[in-house]
């Protein structure tokens, strides 16, 4: 379980307006690697990224990185001494602090807190790329590249990132290092989730003539990443619908037609396809969200005919129902990765 701060009304308006502030003041300061929560900077936008550096940069490695409960463990003074990089105002530092120590609230009794950032707060996000835009981004790709002789590129969603490298030999030194710096500020990798994987142009040539398994696949922003060729034979790089997240949304699909089987639901559930296509409907995956749609087929199917004793629909009726009332097709968006 995780403590949540939500914010009331008036702390949701004064935390848009300081998380505003704040992305005025930092946006120009921010690496171009650095994605999420930031204008035209997208999920599909990190993506597109990481495919142009695979695609077109010099890697063969892959640090697939996982940082352990960071929006749980965001050091307070530290974050405090990142503010202050860009802002004197003692005043509008101290409007944040009173954020960072608003504390949470179970069953009734009230715990303060002494590290981490308000989860649900407005203001969460932005103070998240802050701090790690001097934590880790700049500290990677200023200092530590200066000392590596191949190419490295980091790519960071949030707290989520990835860095691709040249050498594998300054691949395993470069993760050491990160794990050795995040811990000087109280964070650490999940090391279970945290690893190094042979990746790009050269993996299936490289792995296939140490009579090795294909190359390895890593997972990024809810997608699949594997190494595969085009029609003509050429290397590329693909996408595809994480397990994981194939699994999670199932389930949470499931448990809402489970719940509401007596509620009619045919336009949330047009509205909770849409989105899944919008989100995972990128080149290349068409038979991942192809098979979402058909699974939601079928578990309305199953709960439907579990209302009552007596079965709503035959397989032949449902069909001719979904033709007078379809559900919205597999689609994919104008988005290529």
């Amino acid at each position: 379980m995780r403590g949540l701060g939500i914010p009331t009304v008036i702390d949701k308006v004064i935390q848009y307006g300081v998380a505003w502030i704040l992305g005025s003041i930092y946006e120009t300061t921010f690496l171009n690697t650095s994605y999420g929560y930031r204008k035209e900077r997208d999920a599909h936008a990190c993506l597109k990224e990481v495919n142009h550096m695979i695609m077109q940069k010099k890697i063969n490695y892959i640090l697939d990185c996982d940082i352990k409960g960071f929006f749980d463990n965001v050091d307070h003074g530290t974050m405090m001494k990142c503010l202050t990089q860009r802002i004197s105002d003692p005043k509008f530092k101290k409007i944040i602090w009173k954020m960072l120590k608003s504390g949470i609230m179970e069953n009734g009794h009230y715990q303060q807190t002494d590290k981490g950032t308000p989860q649900g707060g407005i203001i969460s996000p932005v103070l998240a790329n802050i701090y790690l835009h001097y934590v880790l981004d700049l500290w990677v790709m200023v200092k530590e590249v200066k000392k590596l002789r191949g190419y490295v590129q980091l790519v960071r969603y949030a707290d989520d990132f990835i860095i691709g490298v040249q050498n594998k030999e300054e691949a395993a030194m470069l993760l050491l290092n990160i794990a050795e710096r995040l811990k000087q500020f109280g964070l650490e990798f999940s090391m279970e989730k945290t690893k190094i994987i042979e990746f790009g142009r050269f993996a299936r040539e490289n792995r296939k003539r140490r009579k090795e398994r294909k190359p390895e696949t890593f997972d990024f922003l809810g997608f699949t990443h594997y190494c595969s060729t085009t029609h003509d034979g050429r290397f590329s790089v693909k996408v595809k619908t994480s397990r994981k997240k194939v699994i999670l949304a199932q389930r949470s699909l499931n448990q809402f037609l489970k719940a509401n089987r007596h509620k009619e639901v045919w336009e949330v559930l047009k509205v909770k396809l849409r989105g899944h296509y919008n989100y995972y409907g990128v080149s290349g995956n068409f038979e991942a969200i192809q098979a979402y749609y058909l699974k939601v087929i079928q578990l309305v199917f199953k709960w439907k005919n579990e209302r009552s004793q007596m079965k709503s629909f035959t397989r032949k009726a449902y069909m001719r129902y979904l033709l007078v009332n379809p559900l919205p097709k597999t689609q994919i968006n104008l988005c290529t990765i």
